[in-house]
């Protein structure tokens, strides 16, 4: 149960980085908000794939 919650937040945080960047084109992103904007959005999908990759690999490892 744990490996799929795991993998749904992976997904979740997923998404929500994707969300994060999608203001990027927007103007009022300059200077500091914008690197606000790379670092949650980035910082978000990268643990989300993250999450994604080791419950992937958990429930593989389990079926072995």
């Amino acid at each position: 149960m744990s490996r799929w919650l795991m993998f749904g937040a992976g997904a979740v945080l997923l998404l929500w980085g994707w969300f994060v960047l999608g203001f990027l084109a927007e103007p009022s992103a300059v200077d500091r908000v914008r690197l606000a904007l790379v670092v949650i959005g980035g910082g978000s999908m990268l643990v989300g794939l993250a999450a994604c990759v080791a419950a992937v690999w958990m429930l593989v490892a389990r079926r072995t």
